[in-house]
């Protein structure tokens, strides 16, 4: 992975650079933008975690496109879900405090909007 793959991932993943230098990186924002300019080389540890996550995002964008597919087979049209705008309100319909989490969400989420599988409230 190089700084241009990082910036594209985090970006995919809904990711702003506080958040990705706190929660995969574990580094300062200062760092992480850095890693993702060219002018630091990514340590192997922060490659796995980005790599780990798009594995996830992928294997839950599948499991909820099969999903909203089959509501739509079932003449029940698109499928409506909550698109939770905020940390917050995702932590408090969830019950999970986890950024990481809540942008993977997000994330699936709008790729399946686009698709025309999904609507949301």
């Amino acid at each position: 992975m190089n700084n241009f793959a990082l910036l594209a991932c985090r970006k995919l993943l809904f990711l702003d650079v506080v958040e990705a230098a706190k929660h995969i990186g574990g580094v300062e924002p200062r760092t992480w933008r850095y890693y993702e300019s060219g002018r630091s080389s990514l340590p192997d540890a922060i490659v796995k975690k980005m790599h780990n996550l798009i594995r996830r995002r992928e294997s839950l964008l599948k499991e909820m496109r099969l999903a909203a597919q089959s509501h739509r087979q079932l003449g029940q049209g698109r499928q409506v879900v909550p698109y939770y705008v905020t940390f917050e309100q995702f932590v408090q319909e969830t019950g999970l405090d986890d950024v990481l989490e809540w942008r993977l969400d997000m994330s699936v989420k709008s790729a399946l909007y686009i698709e025309d599988l999904l609507v949301f409230y």
